[in-house]
């Protein structure tokens, strides 16, 4: 097959890139140097339990975008799952985002709605003049002029610094734009979320499903560096990290990396997810993958959970990089690297997580698929 473009990269950015272009008649490599097809969404099915295990962390879908909810239900059907995430702390489970149960839970109170809105906004101002805040000069001191010491000691600051690997007086006021408190008793972890749910037939065959298509050739386990003498003057959409891509040449961008430790238990975790909000407990999430299969009660039933701990840990070369550690400094680089791009590979297009260098939920990376594929001949 002579090609129209190359796409690195099999997520869900490159697929609907390529399922989009394979549908108006272009012809398309896919390829992904890992075993797999959908990239960190990754899921499979045990054959013994029925469970979907998400290979790299718990994906629950979500999207307030009408367009990207129409395209990705032409190749999957949905559950009703919605997503809540209790968070432990000191033994007890707190409803997360912070709610009126998760303020009456934690100082042993029985406010109504008003009454505990008057007594956070007091805390708040009590904080703030306690730790002369006026102007929040970092992420700490943001939290706290936010929602108070109190909620914020207990459900952000441990969880954040676990989460970035530094203390939270070193990080930016400028991450931290808000921290959402509801004064009733809603419970979802994405209220404002018009479409959510798992795939029924897990994540893996969604990106099957784009990529089924004549005009499309997927290989797996091959890097852009294996086949980049055999493609030349085919227009290329990469999504891979664009330092690797140019040899680390101006340094090393900073990510997150994360590392999972899972075992099949006889222990029921009760929910699909649970964050851990405790310093001297090492992992963010504790994950259970069964509970987001309510559309089958044979898996809920089931004795055995594979109960998955979800650890962050420091980036290095070699590892996944899973989260963009964006900030003024990074954000010059990138740039930098941009520029060395343009020169190098003018025939690349940047796209998805690690190529466009940011944090995008699923949704996101998909609405910019689409945006990007619009504008391609």
């Amino acid at each position: 097959m002579n090609y129209d473009y190359l796409i690195v990269g099999a997520g869900f950015f490159g697929a609907a890139v390529a399922e989009r272009l394979a549908t108006s008649g272009k012809k398309v490599l896919v390829i992904d140097r890992r075993p797999h097809l959908a990239g960190n969404a990754y899921s499979y099915t045990d054959s013994e339990t029925g469970i979907e295990i998400h290979q790299y962390g718990s994906h629950i879908f979500h999207t307030e975008s009408e367009e990207v909810w129409n395209y990705i239900t032409k190749f999957t059907e949905f559950n009703d799952y919605i997503h809540t995430v209790p968070t432990r702390h000191d033994g007890k489970l707190y409803p997360m985002p912070i709610n009126l149960d998760t303020i009456n839970l934690l100082y042993d109170k029985n406010f109504t709605a008003e009454e505990a809105k008057a007594f956070i906004d007091e805390e708040i101002k009590k904080d703030v003049e306690k730790y002369h805040i006026t102007e929040p000069q970092n992420f700490e001191e943001k939290g706290i002029a936010l929602i108070g010491e109190k909620l914020y000691q207990a459900f952000i600051k441990n969880y954040t610094e676990k989460q970035w690997g530094t203390d939270s007086k070193n990080l930016s006021a400028e991450i931290l734009k808000r921290i959402p408190v509801r004064f009733d008793h809603d419970n979802r972890y994405f209220a404002s979320a018009k479409h959510q749910g798992i795939p029924k037939a897990g994540y893996t065959k969604i990106v099957e499903n784009m990529l089924n298509s004549d005009n499309i050739e997927v290989r797996l386990n091959t890097s852009f560096k294996d086949i980049e003498s055999e493609i030349k003057g085919v227009k290329v959409i990469y999504t891979g990290p664009i330092d690797e891509l140019l040899n680390y040449e101006l340094g090393i961008l900073p990510y997150r990396s994360l590392r999972f430790e899972a075992e099949w238990t006889d222990q029921d975790l009760r929910y699909a997810v649970v964050n851990e909000a405790d310093k001297d407990v090492p992992y963010t999430r504790t994950h259970d993958y069964k509970y987001y299969q309510i559309h089958q009660p044979a898996v809920l039933a089931s004795k055995k959970s594979y109960i998955c701990k979800e650890y962050p840990a420091d980036y290095e070369v070699g590892k996944e990089a899973y989260y963009p550690v964006n900030n003024a400094e990074s954000e010059a680089l990138y740039q930098k690297y941009l520029g060395l791009l343009k020169e190098r590979y003018p025939n690349i297009i940047l796209g998805g997580r690690l190529g466009a260098y940011r944090y995008w939920d699923m949704d996101v990376a998909i609405k910019n698929a689409l945006e990007l594929a619009a504008t391609l001949e």
